[in-house]
């Protein structure tokens, strides 16, 4: 797919309403969507329970519906971003507008990129010293530190999709699954 196609592709599909993200709560009722694809963090008590690793593939039901998009979601990327960035997991956000926030459980830089007909919705990412610097992210790729830096979006109009390509596994013992 050309650049347009997956744009297309990506902003046609089905994102299901957010509601375990209290930082992408919206602004005066908006309706937030999106999901993560990838690897997650285990939710608190299935690690000891079941045995497994602290993180794990989304899942079953969410990664049978999705592993196209994931899949179609990662060539976009390698093709389109110019460097060498290994990720766990893409988050999806299909009109979300993030209250200021750290991303805590990510590990170092992420990727992000912003598709659709949206006006304003530049990425404010703040500081060491709360200084805000405003990034139009419309169809550009921004590497940032979200784990070490507050970050928002401003207020913008129109249909507006982010996907966060970020890393949930480096410095752990499944540092290998990175993509």
């Amino acid at each position: 797919m050309n650049y347009p196609q997956i744009c297309n592709y990506l902003m046609k599909h089905k994102y299901p309403i957010l509601n375990s993200r209290p930082d992408l709560k919206g602004f005066d009722g908006e309706v937030q969507r999106g999901f993560a694809l990838g690897y997650v963090f285990n939710r608190p008590g299935h690690q000891q329970k079941y045995n497994t690793k602290p993180f794990v593939r989304c899942t079953k039901l969410k990664w049978k519906n999705n592993q196209e998009l994931f899949e179609n979601t990662c060539k976009f990327f390698k093709h389109y971003y110019p460097r060498e960035f290994k990720f766990s997991t893409i988050q999806y956000n299909y009109n979300c507008r993030a209250a200021k926030h750290i991303d805590s459980n990510n590990a170092g830089n992420s990727v992000i990129i912003g598709i659709g007909d949206y006006t304003g919705g530049r990425l404010i990412v703040y500081d060491e010293n709360d200084k805000p610097q405003y990034y139009d992210i419309k169809h550009k790729f921004l590497r940032f530190n979200g784990s070490k830096f507050y970050h928002e979006v401003e207020p913008y109009q129109g249909n507006r999709l982010t996907l966060v390509f970020f890393n949930l596994l480096e410095g752990t013992d499944q540092e290998h699954l990175l993509i």
